[in-house]
C-alpha cells in the first residue's frame, strides 16, 4: 500500500496515475471538485479526507510500504499564518512522526522557494545554520524551510524514518494543474494566450542588470519529477534533501518560444507590469545544483525534454477543447 498526501493535486495525482498496480490511499482536503478528475488513470484508490486520516492511517500502518507527503497549501501569495502552519508544518510533522514510529520510508515535497532570491546559492547540501541565513519572503517558502530544518534536526537526533527524502522541486509544469488557477505554472497562461491572442505576456524586469524576459527559471516537467523519485528510490540513495530540477535554466523568452514551437503557433512576446504583491518575493533566477543527485541524473539521461513538452501541450490543448 502507498500513501500519497495531496494525491488529488498536481504532482500527487501524476504520481498516483503512474502507480496503477498499487493500492493507494489518497489523503487530501479535496477543496476543488475538479481534482477528482485528475485521478482518471489510477486503479485501486481510496480517497481519505485529511481531517479523518489519523484513524485510517493507524488502521493500515502495517501495510504501508511508502509514504509520499506531497500535500500543502502551495499558494505563493498565501497570507493566513494559522492555515499555513496547520497545513504545511503541523501535518508535515505529524506524518514524519507517524513514519518514524512505524518505520515507513518517507518522501516529502519541499520547494526551491526555500532558496529565497538565490543570493546564497541553490545547494541541497547546506547545513542548518546555512539554511537559517537565507532570507525568505512569503509564508509558503518560510513554511517549507521550517520543515526542512525540522527534518534535518530530527535526523541528527536519530529520530527519522528508515529512508527519508526531502525534494526541493524547482519550477514544475505539467498537465494536471489546471485546478490551481493563477497558481499554476506559466505553461497554462502562455498556451491560452497563444491560442487566443497569438501573444505571450511576460512580466517586465525590475532589476537593472536583467532585461525584460531574461529572467531565468529552472523549468522542470512534472514527468521528470516523477521519474526522479522513481530513480531516487531504486538507487537506495542516501537519506536527506535533494534538489529536483534540470540544472539548465531557461529565460522566459526561451521557454515561451519552446512552447510556441511545440504548439505549432507563431506568436509575439509582449511585456506587462508585474503585480505589486509579487515583487517582494519574485525569483529572477533559479538553477538546481545537481552535484548531490548526479547519479540519479545519469540514470535519467534518456529523458527527452522536447518530446515530453509536446506530449504535455497536446494533453492541455485537448483538455481546452473539452471545456
Amino acid at each position: 500500500m502507498i500513501v500519497i498526501t495531496g494525491g488529488s493535486g498536481f504532482i500527487g495525482s501524476t504520481l498516483a496515475n503512474t502507480l496503477v498496480d498499487e493500492e493507494i490511499l489518497i489523503v487530501d482536503t479535496f477543496s476543488n471538485n475538479f481534482q477528482h478528475q485528475l485521478l482518471n488513470n489510477s486503479g485501486n484508490v481510496r480517497l481519505i479526507n485529511l481531517s479523518n486520516c489519523k484513524e485510517v492511517l493507524q488502521f493500515y500502518k502495517n501495510n504501508i510500504k511508502y509514504f509520499y507527503h506531497l500535500g500543502a497549501n502551495s499558494s505563493t501569495d498565501q497570507s493566513n499564518l494559522s492555515e499555513t502552519v496547520n497545513l504545511n508544518i503541523f501535518w508535515s510533522q505529524y506524518f514524519w512522526d507517524f513514519c518514524v514510529n512505524n518505520e515507513i520510508p518517507f518522501v516529502y515535497a519541499s520547494s526551491a522557494a526555500t532558496y529565497g532570491d538565490g543570493s546564497n546559492g541553490f545547494s541541497d547540501t547546506m547545513t542548518i545554520d546555512q539554511l537559517k541565513n537565507i532570507k525568505i519572503n512569503g509564508l509558503y517558502g518560510w513554511s517549507k524551510m521550517y520543515f526542512d530544518i525540522f527534518a534535518l534536526n530530527q535526523a541528527s537526533k536519530k529520530f527519522a524514518p528508515p529512508k527519508w527524502y526531502g525534494l526541493k522541486f524547482f519550477n514544475v509544469y505539467g498537465a494536471n494543474e489546471i485546478h490551481k488557477g493563477t497558481q499554476s505554472s506559466v505553461i497554462h497562461p502562455f498556451l491560452k494566450q497563444l491560442i487566443e491572442y497569438k501573444k505571450v505576456y511576460l512580466f517586465k524586469s525590475y532589476v537593472k542588470n536583467i532585461q525584460n524576459g531574461e529572467q531565468k527559471r529552472d523549468f522542470v516537467s512534472v514527468n521528470f519529477c516523477i521519474e526522479f523519485i522513481e530513480k531516487l528510490l531504486n538507487l537506495n540513495s542516501d537519506n536527506g534533501i535533494y534538489n529536483v530540477g534540470t540544472g539548465s535554466p531557461k529565460t522566459f523568452i526561451e521557454f515561451s518560444k519552446d512552447i510556441m514551437n511545440a504548439a505549432g503557433i507563431d506568436g509575439l512576446i509582449e511585456y506587462i507590469d508585474m503585480p505589486e504583491k509579487l515583487k517582494s518575493h519574485y525569483q529572477y533566477f533559479t538553477k538546481s545544483e545537481n552535484k548531490k543527485s548526479s547519479k540519479i541524473h545519469k540514470e535519467m539521461n534518456k529523458f527527452h525534454y522536447k518530446k515530453d513538452l509536446n506530449n504535455i501541450l497536446e494533453t492541455l490543448m485537448k483538455s481546452y477543447d473539452d471545456e
